[in-house]
Order: structure tokens, then sequence, then C-alpha cells
């Protein structure tokens, strides 16, 4: 048998069975980019996440299989979608005051020009 340095070493089938389901979604988590993993950081998210694994998982639904995973999530879209509606939703923050541009005064009072004085760390 040759070596090859490019093929994935096989992990032990025993430890994926003794993982909770917690525990396999923290190590998937941990293994995505860092914009989808800090999306997954809100504890509310990673709970609904966490929910619908176990459910799956009740389901019999093989998580190696892409097509098994979607099928579900087709089955079941409608049930997820309303259960979905219970969450607040992020509401994005308007600013109401009047807009400052950069060469107008400081609203501070200090005289100098917004992109001098408080502006400038910006």
């Amino acid at each position: 048998m040759i070596w090859n340095p490019f093929k994935k070493k096989a992990k032990a089938a025993t430890s994926a069975k003794s993982e909770t389901i917690e525990e396999r979604i923290e190590r998937e988590i941990d293994a995505l980019p860092a914009m989808l993993k800090g999306k997954l950081n809100d504890p509310e998210v990673k709970k609904r996440f966490v929910e619908i694994a176990k459910r799956m998982e009740q389901d019999g639904v093989d998580f190696k299989s892409i097509r098994q995973m979607k099928k579900w999530m087709k089955e079941h879209e409608e049930e997820l979608r309303r259960e979905g509606a219970n969450i607040p939703k992020v509401e994005t923050v308007v600013h109401e005051g009047p807009r400052i541009g950069r060469n107008d005064p400081c609203p501070c009072g200090s005289g100098k020009k917004y992109k001098k004085c408080c502006g400038a760390d910006k």
C-alpha cells in the first residue's frame, strides 16, 4: 500500500455514536467559515438548530445524506415556518436625527469640524 498525503484520515466510528447531537453540532459549527459561525453564536438560533436536528434524528434521517435531510425539510417546511413565526424578529436600528456631514461643525460644541473631532475615529 502506498502512502497518500492527500487522503483524509478515517475517524473512529465509535466516537460518532457516543456523541450527543449537541456535541456533533458544535463540532460541525467549528468547521464552518467564520461568517456562518458568527450567525450560529446566537443561543436562540443554536437552540432551534438543535431542536430540528433532534426531530430529524427521531424520524430516522441520516445526517450524512444531504438528499434525506432536504427531503425531510421539504416535508416539514410548513410546520417549521409556523414554529419559526413565534421567534421575535430583529429590528433594524434607524437613526432619527439629522445626518452630520464630515465638514459640518461637530455637535459636541467644540467648534471643530466633525471629521477632526468626534468623527476622527470613524
